[in-house]
């Protein structure tokens, strides 16, 4: 069972939601997002997934609600971030690790 955790970050002032919906979500995402033929995503295929089921607020967003291509790649970032399960702090992952380990 997949626990749909969340994870905000401020982007250029503005407060910004993803929903991490588990690791089969995020293979499927990356498979639907080939560029058919080829070995190559599509950034759009892939964006246009985060912005429907990864960023969940604010909803709605598409590639022309940025003013440029730093602040766009720095949402998407963040957004394959989370989608991927690479959301948790730093500290959290390491101190999970070591109590694994003992």
């Amino acid at each position: 069972m997949v626990n749909f955790y969340t994870a905000k970050k401020k982007i250029n002032g503005k407060e910004y939601t993803a929903q991490f919906n588990g690791i089969s979500a995020a293979l499927k995402a990356v498979d639907d997002s080939y560029i058919e033929g080829t070995n190559n995503t599509s950034v759009e295929k892939l964006s246009k997934y985060l912005f429907d089921h990864v960023i969940v607020d604010p909803k709605g967003l598409t590639p022309d609600d940025f003013d440029s291509m730093d602040e766009f790649n720095e949402v998407i970032t963040f957004a394959r971030e989370v989608m991927q399960g690479n959301f948790r702090e730093k500290k959290e992952q390491k101190s999970n690790t070591k109590a694994s380990k003992e």
